[in-house]
């Protein structure tokens, strides 16, 4: 009769725990994985965030024509409600099953910006 080795005995409860460890991690990931809603409401708030906080204040602070019309669309931007650039992102956006994970691509007439929901950070892509 064949005993087994120590470290084939040591081995089992290791395998046995990565692949618990695993397989914990994969449901994880499927329970957090965002649908294109939860995608559409973050990046709108993103973008809207960036124009208020960036954009805006900068074409505002030019002595120019362009700054009267910059001030009354970022005050349009304040008192609107976000889901007209949350049809906007839903009408330009691709998501692809990654099967854990999900990967959105938001093509936007300056750039290209893409999310894996999973992570949750929204990257541009350079041109």
């Amino acid at each position: 009769m064949k005993v087994p080795l120590l470290s084939q005995i040591m081995a089992r409860p290791l395998w046995c725990g990565g692949g618990a460890f695993f397989l914990l991690g994969m449901i994880a990931a499927c329970l957090t994985n965002p649908t294109p809603a939860d995608y559409q409401r973050r990046t709108a708030t993103e973008m809207n965030t960036f124009l208020l906080t960036q954009v805006c204040p900068e074409i505002i602070n030019r002595n120019s024509a362009i700054a009267r019309v910059a001030l009354e669309v970022c005050d349009q931007l304040e008192s609107r409600s976000i889901e007209d650039i949350e049809r906007y992102i839903a009408y330009n956006t691709q998501s692809y099953n990654l099967g854990v994970a999900t990967l959105f691509v938001t093509e936007l007439p300056m750039q290209t910006i893409w999310s894996l929901g999973l992570f949750g950070q929204i990257i541009p892509l350079r041109r």
